[in-house]
């Protein structure tokens, strides 16, 4: 894969210069690493709420850009950001502090109701679909992320990655009841009162009919639903994810604040310093989806790795139910990076921004074997008793 720095010996061995987004290898079926995007922002070239590549200027080898900035310049506030750049002055933001990267910029609006802002998706389109997909990449914080509930004020909440199956009919970005995308699997940032959450959603399938997906549903992990939700959970990094590695063996989570591990017998909550660090460090996502089997058979499965180790899985879920006026054959066929962002945390007049920046993005129709599998022994499980504080 094109990672920071190996891009030239890469190109060396494979006999060819890599330009872009580019195959490798077989079970690689897209990658970027942005350095060879040129250098491009989501109002660059059109202030359009959605940017296709059929029709706008977009990051090459994408399908579309839905983009919708508060403070941005194009919004009249030049030292502010747009809502996605990849720019070579970004280079501190990439992994290994050269190239380009992805940069989302999310912005603190109150618009007086549950209104979510600054939109920032990047969307691959995979026409063929694929009845599984595995999509890692690494993700960096802002310093000033907010990082922790701030008291009085509502907690905030980023959409950061989706998979999803389109219909190709209407809108790549109807990921409603009424629209044409399901099912979905995504991964939100959330802070609240407990500490950083593991926000999941699933929507069920074929494209928005059966969206609703609960306890039921999904026999494995349906305990940890949001009762009433359509599908979410909000998870800790700690109790909430007991037996979540290989073989429901517990997962390895490395306290990267305190050292040591994190296990469901850490006391108090856990923060966002000690799964993604200090400062601006680096941590690699990596998510898995599979279609179930056939419609409504509990086998499709969703598998979550942080830095290499699975943290979550789940292999009872119907992806896709029974439905008499949709193609029970959906395959997942989007994959998305950004989202839009709940955050009213700061005062409008403020003008508040914080980034997160992607790099080093693969997408895959298979597993690699760098990371745990289902048939490996993890490591022991720390001494009973071992807390980290």
């Amino acid at each position: 894969m094109l990672l920071k720095n190996k891009l030239l010996i890469n190109s060396i061995l494979t006999g060819a210069v890599l330009l872009g987004p580019s195959i490798v290898h077989a079970d690689v079926i897209f990658e970027d690493n942005f350095d060879n995007q040129p250098d491009w922002t989501s109002a660059m070239y059109s202030t359009d709420t959605v940017q296709r590549a059929t029709t706008h200027t977009i990051p090459e080898g994408w399908f579309s850009v839905r983009q919708d900035p508060t403070w941005s310049p194009s919004k009249g506030y030049p030292d502010k950001h747009e809502t996605i750049e990849i720019l070579s002055s970004n280079a501190d933001k990439a992994r290994g502090g050269n190239g380009k990267s992805f940069v989302s910029w999310r912005d603190s609006y109150n618009k007086g109701w549950s209104y979510w802002a600054s939109e920032s998706i990047l969307l691959k389109y995979f026409p063929e679909g694929y009845t599984e997909l595995y999509v890692e990449f690494w993700i960096s914080f802002d310093p000033n992320w907010t990082r922790v509930a701030v008291p009085d004020r509502p907690n905030a909440t980023s959409k950061i990655f989706r998979v999803s199956s389109w219909s190709g009919d209407g809108t790549e970005y109807g990921a409603f009841s009424d629209g044409n995308i399901g099912p979905i699997a995504l991964w939100d940032h959330s802070v609240n009162n407990y500490g950083l959450r593991n926000t999941l959603a699933f929507r069920g399938g074929p494209h928005s009919d059966n969206y609703k997906l609960t306890a039921t549903d999904i026999p494995d992990v349906g305990k940890y639903l949001i009762s009433g939700s359509l599908g979410d959970f909000n998870l800790n990094y700690s109790s909430s994810l007991a037996g979540m590695g290989p073989n429901r063996a517990e997962p390895i989570i490395t306290d990267r604040l305190n050292g040591g591990f994190i296990t469901r017998n850490t006391s108090g909550v856990v923060g966002h310093n000690q799964i993604f660090g200090p400062g601006d460090s680096w941590t690699k996502l990596a998510f898995y989806v599979k279609m179930n089997s056939a419609p409504g058979v509990k086998d499709g499965v969703f598998r979550q790795w942080l830095n290499d180790k699975q943290i979550f899985v789940s292999t009872e879920i119907p992806w896709i139910r029974p439905s008499e006026t949709r193609d029970e054959n959906a395959k997942w066929n989007l994959v998305a990076i950004g989202g839009n962002d709940f955050f009213q945390t700061y005062p409008n007049e403020d003008r508040r921004e914080e980034w997160y920046s992607i790099d080093d993005l693969v997408i895959r129709n298979d597993i690699p074997d760098y990371v745990d599998s289902e048939n490996v022994v993890a490591p022991p499980n720390p001494p009973a008793g071992f807390n980290v504080n």
